[in-house]
């Protein structure tokens, strides 16, 4: 049996806490794939003295679960046992987002910082949907690592969302007919549309009695402002008072709170990160027998869509927002394909197929790959100077100007 590190965020749901935000949730499906095999040790890249603990530890293999935290103090610990980094969208999808909408201007150089480490120290990779793998793989390959992997051998897996929430029993599908109470669950991230949100929605209640019911929302520490806004405007409408807002529930109480809605809402901005990421969210509402009204760009909102589980709406469109939720809304289909094709086992099958073979260390990367481009382009610059500054090339250049004029 492995010992295998798994280093995420924790605490595991139900340890010590009773967030069960995205980190938590990828940390507790991994631990409850890899624990079936291996003997797994959670590292809380939080509070705990990563590279002490791995060191004491002495794993077979070193397993991330989420991205920046656990991805940079897995990194930095310089361990030697094989790495398998978790990748659950794209990162630099993620720092356009931030870089347009939270207000941090370095955060593409903090990206280049953590992920172009690890993409040369990582032996494996998880992502979290098929287009996040693509943009994985053509990051890998200007890194020169794929060239040098023989054709055939995966160390890229797309390990989506599962349909499992601890502590959440999966809830009856609702009856047509009832009146609309909008969900709203999760964080207003960077790339959560609430301005567009909030105009369907109001634009909704002036047509009719809908009520909307707010859990979690403003990301503490990382991103505030769509929040800010969206309960601002919210609080000043002339509908304030068919809001209801709750901070992050435990299981239980927030089982209780979606068992009064009717139907789950959410929207992505325009950008990358809707395209490479995905939609934990989506499944939740899903599992909670809730019919969804969503943009549809991640590959797991247009799964849904395809089986009749979402109905789509446009970006940016609020009118279009506002008429869904005034249609009635169709019975939702049979939920057991998804049960299957997300179940722990299903999304996982990479990750346990790379933990089960004898560890070894991949190909690595070149680690001077991006100061040769940065050599390679200062070089052409500097050619491209020594041209321009080139007797015949003014002359040239002032035979173009002088023709342009006729």
């Amino acid at each position: 049996m492995s010992r295998i590190a798994l280093v995420g965020e924790g605490p595991l749901p139900g340890q010590g806490s009773v967030d069960t935000s995205f980190a938590q949730l990828r940390l507790a499906q991994f631990f409850a794939a890899l624990r079936v095999d291996h003997d797994v040790h959670v590292v809380d890249a939080r509070t705990d003295d990563v590279p002490l603990a791995l060191r004491d530890l002495r794993p077979t293999a070193v397993v991330t679960a989420g991205t920046f935290g656990p991805t940079r103090a897995a990194v930095a610990a310089l361990v030697e046992a094989p790495l398998c980094v978790d990748l659950p969208g794209d990162p630099f999808a993620d720092a356009q987002m931030v870089a347009a909408f939270g207000g941090a201007e370095d955060i593409a150089r903090e990206a280049r910082a953590v992920f172009v480490p690890a993409l040369l120290r990582g032996d494996a990779f998880t992502t979290i949907a098929g287009p996040s793998r693509h943009a994985l793989l053509g990051q890998l390959g200007l890194l020169g690592r794929i060239a040098r992997t023989p054709p055939g051998e995966e160390w890229a897996f797309v390990t989506p969302v599962a349909w499992d929430f601890p502590g959440l029993a999966e809830a009856p599908r609702r009856a047509p007919g009832m009146p609309v109470r909008v969900a709203l669950v999760g964080g207003f991230n960077t790339w959560f549309d609430g301005e567009t949100l909030l105009l369907g929605l109001l634009h909704a209640m002036d047509r009719a009695p809908i009520e909307v019911v707010v859990v979690g929302g403003p990301i503490p520490g990382h991103h505030t402002q769509t929040w800010s806004a969206f309960a601002a405007g919210a609080r000043a409408s002339s509908h304030r008072g068919r809001f209801k807002f709750h901070d992050r529930l435990p299981p239980s109480e927030l089982a209780r709170v979606l068992g009064t809605c009717t139907v789950g809402v959410t929207l992505d901005r325009p950008g990358y990160e809707p395209e490479l990421g995905s939609r934990t969210r989506l499944l939740l509402y899903l599992h909670q027998g809730l019919p969804i009204i969503a943009t549809a760009r991640c590959e797991l909102a247009r799964d849904m869509a395809a089986g009749g589980w979402l109905h789509a709406v446009p970006e940016a469109d609020a009118i279009a927002l506002s008429d869904a939720l005034l249609a009635p809304l169709s019975r939702l289909p049979d939920r057991a394909p998804l049960r299957a094709r997300y179940s722990i086992a299903s999304t996982t099958s990479g990750l346990r197929a790379w933990a089960a073979r004898p560890m070894r260390r991949a190909v690595q990367g070149e680690a001077d790959a991006m100061a040769a481009l940065s050599t390679e382009r200062d070089t052409l610059r500097e050619t491209l100077a020594q041209v321009y500054a080139s007797p015949t090339w003014r002359a040239m250049d002032r035979l173009r100007r002088l023709g342009g004029r006729g």
